[in-house]
């Protein structure tokens, strides 16, 4: 969606100023953090309770649903709510969840916070995200947010150690609490809605049924949970392709931590590339070079060097490609409600992600795990030049249409 599209009513913020967006970046930033601090939850929650690898497993999962539950749903609700309103009550969900989860003992009690977390993430995350998406460069804001969130997650996985082995996972859920909360300063610089203005389908669309500003959208969701499922499904395991090449423990601690911090400034370079060569020959780019790291990763001798280097590479491509995958769902979001739901896609994607892959890795060994990723990624990318294609074409043909 473009600026023309946009009409803040009276007393709302200007979405362009960095300070609106910045704030929108932040809140979207924390509303993923659960997902993206999990393996520091998981092994708190581990240690302090004695919790099964597959009940952990179960335990993330239930943000997961909550999260992409309501995201899902943001569809309906997106453009007629007070997205100010609906962000204060998503944080305070959120963060006395996180609260109650060290006050609790049951395992229950514990799935059924978590998933409540879900949903309070959704809350903030739909509005925080469609802030994002109705700026006139969408791309800049959705490289703000990957770099605090992959900045926020590095700093927090690396403090988790610390306060976990203080005060065990009641320490962690309450940092993640603290955290949370902070965030309801931000409040007064979320705009209370952007309302979108009515654009009509040229009336040789509406004669011909074309439903395009459905099905561009709805694709463009499908690239992300395909991206997503590659990402995370991959990502979850890095580790133990390390394991198997038998790396030492701080070697591969180190490689990951720098691969993270590393991969912040792919997001940046794709906003800025976006905007000199057409999208989809961004994407293939980002593509061809994650599935040559993957086959690296699946056929090389790792030591400790190319294992860094190989997930320095992922991670930066990886955050090039979330940047796009968001520009492109803008970009096709005519009526300005599928951006909200960008959340409920990766919520699918790294739901199935690493369901998948754990299989593959289980019954056949790193290299089907890669080829695994590899093909999502691939079939993804296709998706993705077609959606882009066909939105330049249609954008070429109403604007003949309007001549």
């Amino acid at each position: 969606m473009n600026d023309e599209t946009r009409q803040s009513g009276a007393g709302t913020p200007d979405i362009d100023r960095l300070a609106v967006y910045g704030s929108a970046a932040f809140l979207f930033a924390i509303a993923v953090m659960p997902g993206a601090v999990s393996p520091g939850i998981v092994g708190a929650a581990a240690d302090s309770m004695q919790l099964s690898e597959s009940r952990l497993g179960v335990f993330i999962a239930m943000y997961f649903a909550g999260f992409g539950l309501v995201g899902a749903s943001a569809y309906v609700w997106i453009r007629r709510v007070d997205w100010r309103r609906y962000c204060g009550v998503g944080i305070l969900l959120m963060g006395f969840s996180f609260v109650a989860m060290a006050l609790v003992e049951s395992y229950s009690l514990l799935l059924a916070l978590m998933f409540i977390n879900g949903c309070g993430a959704g809350l903030f995350g739909s509005p925080s995200i469609t802030v994002l998406g109705d700026i006139s460069r969408p791309e800049q804001g959705f490289s703000t947010m990957i770099i605090f969130s992959v900045v926020g997650a590095a700093i927090l996985l690396w403090v988790f150690p610390l306060v976990g082995g203080a005060a065990g996972f009641p320490g962690v859920v309450y940092l993640m609490a603290a955290t949370t909360l902070a965030c309801l300063v931000l409040l007064p610089l979320i705009p209370r809605n952007v309302a979108v203005a009515d654009r009509k389908l040229p009336t040789r669309d509406r004669e011909n049924g074309d439903n395009h500003y459905v099905t561009q959208p709805l694709l463009a969701h499908a690239v992300m949970v395909l991206f997503t499922l590659g990402f995370i499904g991959m990502w979850a395991f890095f580790e133990r392709v390390a394991y198997y090449a038998e790396l030492s423990d701080m070697a591969t601690a180190n490689a990951l931590a720098i691969a993270t911090l590393f991969g912040t400034i792919g997001a940046p370079l794709a906003a800025w590339l976006r905007r000199r060569i057409p999208m989809y020959v961004c994407y293939a780019v980002t593509i061809l070079f994650v599935v040559v790291t993957l086959a690296a990763l699946g056929i090389t001798a790792l030591d400790d060097m190319t294992y860094l280097l190989l997930a320095c590479s992922f991670q930066f491509w990886i955050n090039s490609g979330f940047c796009l995958i968001m520009a492109l769902t803008a970009e096709v979001d005519k009526i300005g409600r599928f951006v909200a739901m960008i959340p409920a896609s990766e919520a699918a994607g790294s739901f199935v992600g690493p369901v998948a892959t754990g299989f593959a890795l289980e019954f056949s060994g790193v290299t089907a795990m890669v080829w695994t990723t590899a093909v999502a990624f691939v079939v993804g990318a296709i998706i993705f030049a077609y959606v882009d294609r066909k939105d330049r074409a249609l954008t070429a043909r109403a604007a003949l249409q309007t001549t």
